[in-house]
């Protein structure tokens, strides 16, 4: 009778058990199902979304009469940011530029996707996408001889700073049906800013360092420039844009004596393939007027990433840091 008992219990334990066990399965298949649905209602939503209307850079009211899975991007900001935003296999073509480690943040991973073309109207045509993202720079004719092929064309603002940088990362997203992927790289670029202004928040003007940056043409960046954005950000004052010069105006011998900056930005990168860091370098540490500047003086004559501080896409962020480190080290320890 008790060996009879003990095996009833025993019956009633593994049917109790596996109760449990098939409770919880159905529990976790429930969970899977429902990830399952929500990608489905995701994908389903985004469908639903189109045709959709949006007004470009130019005013243009550009109709998307479903999400683009063969897009051509000019612009090399729009090609980074579309690397972090869309399937690979959805990019049909990007600007040579991209290849370019020296001036592209996406160079070793946009190997191997899609082709490489220029503002080009026939050879654009001819990789038949379903969408172009062009500036708003761009050619008029070339604009017009793709609208003429039945090619939806979408142009976009040059940033001038990191806010515009956004701007145009929420307008793509938007564009490529990536809404909540362009929303990611905002919210890693804020953190990013953080970062940096929490270490200089507590700074007063006069413990912040003054730079400004020499080009080859011999120019440097005033106000409304991506420069001087990021040099505001990374806790520095450009002495030209705070002296009202906008844009990139001449900067004479006299004024880097006038505004003697602590730290001079030479370009990493050049058009001229005859001039570089160094010869730059030289000729300015070389000239005896300017030996007092202070940049001079103390060797802060340096360079950062031109792939960073030239970027218009998430990738800026990091010149703000790349500066800041450089400005003041000890905050970075």
């Amino acid at each position: 009778m008790k060996r009879s008992l003990r095996i009833l219990c025993f019956i009633l334990g593994v049917v109790l058990i596996t109760g449990i066990f098939t409770a919880c399965t159905r529990e976790e298949n429930q969970q899977a199902s429902g990830t399952t649905q929500a990608v489905d209602t995701s994908v389903k939503n985004t469908a639903e979304k189109y045709p959709l209307i949006l007004k470009d850079a130019k005013g243009n009211m550009v109709t998307l009469q479903s999400r683009p899975e063969k897009i051509v991007s000019m612009p090399l900001g729009t090609c980074e940011m579309l690397m972090s935003m869309v399937d690979k296999s959805r990019i049909a073509a990007m600007t040579y530029y991209a290849d370019d480690a020296k001036v592209s943040n996406i160079a070793g991973e946009a190997k191997g996707v899609g082709k490489r073309t220029e503002s080009n109207a026939e050879k654009i045509i001819a990789l038949q996408p379903d969408l172009v993202l062009m500036d708003n720079m761009t050619d008029a004719n070339v604009v017009k001889q793709l609208k003429d092929a039945n090619i939806t064309v979408f142009l976009l603002n040059t940033p001038s700073n990191i806010d515009q940088v956004k701007d145009n990362l929420k307008l793509v997203g938007d564009v490529v049906g990536e809404e909540a992927k362009a929303q990611d790289l905002i919210n890693w670029m804020d953190e990013k800013l953080k970062a940096v202004s929490d270490k200089i928040e507590l700074m007063t003007d006069d413990q912040k360092q003054t730079v400004l940056d020499y080009s080859e043409m011999g120019t440097t960046s005033g106000k409304g420039t991506n420069f001087d954005d990021i040099v505001t950000r990374a806790g520095l004052i450009n002495p030209a844009s705070k002296d009202g010069l906008e844009g990139w105006p001449e900067l004479s011998k006299e004024m880097i004596i006038k505004y003697n900056p602590q730290i001079i930005i030479l370009p990493s990168w050049y058009y001229d393939t005859k001039v570089n860091f160094y010869s730059l370098n030289d000729k300015i540490k070389g000239d005896k007027a300017l030996a007092g500047v202070k940049a001079v003086k103390n060797n802060k004559i340096i360079s950062v990433p031109h792939n960073h501080i030239s970027s218009t896409s998430q990738y800026a962020v990091l010149a703000v840091e790349d500066i800041a480190k450089v400005a003041y080290p000890e905050l970075f320890k």
